[in-house]
């Protein structure tokens, strides 16, 4: 299933009898992993998903020594098949519209830095109705390292004092929490602190509900986030910056260790997440629609790809030691590109070839696939970006828009 998780065509028939060289039909593979329940992979999850940083050898991937991690969710589109339309009940609506597909969803907890699944949670659209995004990311809380300090980022969806106080109690004390918050939540000030941060009390609400069940002392960080434009307006000058505005809540509560602006510079990494959803859409193939043609062949394909995000990521840290390089600057779509190359090949020859020979051919593989998955420095732009001539009605750009350089950061203090 991992196997063709990576590879971009081929039943899971001739992926078997590929790999194992088991003679298998088409049809008999399929029943086999009908028999998949998704509470195995769940198990199989707990037992092969771990942190696979170091801190001498990934330090982007620490904070503090407090491991890096990110949780947040997503979503694929399923085929309009009888099996799945007899299940799964009313399509989503987007405003007035219904979606042309019904709708999986997917929450998962990844470890920043090496892109490694560490839990994931699935959603299924039946009539009852699919089982929101929060839900979804509570099934993840058990899973944090509770024998290490970690610090769990978040965006703005999950900025509430429900959550936070959700994330303290099942992954204990030694889970940190920094998360996005909206501009509606209310806060009580209750000091203004030296780092221009301010400690804050909030209300924690029951779940479900909004009565009152406590409260919740956080430090609250308010600053800017913008790119410096790359292009001069008609006058010749540089066009101002267009200015984001973030509101951040952390229950790192010591100024003096964990200064405002570090902090704030540290949310970027939050964007690893979505990365991460990226890379695991793109690289299996499922940018659009998933392959399976019922509700359990979707979840098997889910928990397969998952599988395929972790073997990516173990190859890809183990690329990036061996040129003394971050993995974020591996390429996991060369990677991927590669392993369907030489796993086939391994699986085939079998007893042709001796361990040492064997050995042999994946070490002289891996420093291959070193070299060539290597993410070079971006040049520059030779053409503006923001330059379009739609033939619809979608509305013209008539003006240039391009942004180079690092993102800056400008703290706000109270």
């Amino acid at each position: 299933m991992v196997m063709q998780a990576l590879s971009s065509g081929g039943t899971l028939g001739h992926h078997v009898r590929t790999m194992s060289n088991v003679s298998i039909s088409d049809e008999a593979a399929i029943q086999r992993r009908a028999g998949l329940s998704w509470e195995w992979f769940e198990e199989l999850f707990a037992e092969v998903l771990r942190p696979r940083a170091q801190h001498e050898c990934h330090p982007l991937s620490f904070y503090h020594g407090h491991r890096l991690l990110g949780v947040d969710g997503s979503q694929w589109s399923l085929r309009n098949t009888r099996a799945i339309g007899s299940r799964a009940g009313a399509r989503h609506r987007n405003a007035s519209r219904e979606a042309a597909f019904y709708k999986f969803s997917g929450a998962v907890l990844v470890e920043l830095g090496t892109h490694q699944p560490l839990a994931a949670a699935r959603g299924l659209p039946c009539a009852q109705g699919m089982a929101g995004e929060l839900t979804l990311a509570r099934e993840l809380l058990g899973s944090i390292p509770k024998k290490e300090d970690t610090l769990l980022l978040a965006d703005r969806y999950y900025g509430s004092a429900r959550f936070i106080a959700d994330v303290r109690h099942a992954a204990g004390a030694r889970c940190q929490l920094l998360v996005r918050v909206k501009s509606s939540c209310k806060t009580r000030v209750l000091d203004k602190l030296s780092d221009g941060s301010a400690l804050v009390e909030t209300r924690v609400c029951q779940p479900g509900t909004t009565r009152p069940a406590g409260t919740l002392q956080l430090r609250e960080i308010r600053g800017e986030v913008w790119r410096q434009p790359s292009q001069k307006d008609q006058e010749g000058e540089m066009a101002p910056p267009e200015r984001t505005e973030v509101r951040l809540w952390t229950t790192l509560l010591d100024e003096q260790k964990h200064p405002a602006v570090e902090l704030l510079a540290l949310y970027a990494k939050r964007w690893e997440q979505e990365l991460f959803f990226g890379e695991l859409k793109r690289h299996t193939g499922r940018q659009h629609l998933m392959r399976a043609t019922t509700l359990e062949g979707a979840e098997t394909e889910f928990g397969a790809n998952i599988l395929a995000a972790s073997l990516l990521a173990a190859h890809r840290v183990k690329t990036a030691q061996s040129v003394s390089l971050e993995p974020v600057r591996i390429s996991v779509d060369k990677i991927g590109s590669a392993l369907e190359a030489l796993l086939p090949v391994l699986s085939i020859a079998g007893s042709l070839i001796t361990a040492r020979q064997r050995q042999g051919i994946i070490t002289k593989f891996l420093e291959h696939m070193a070299r060539e998955s290597i993410i070079r420095p971006r040049r520059a732009r030779t053409c503006q970006r923001g330059v379009r001539k739609p033939q619809d009605s979608w509305p013209r750009i008539h003006e240039r828009s391009s942004r180079n350089g690092h993102f800056e950061f400008k703290l706000i203090p109270w």
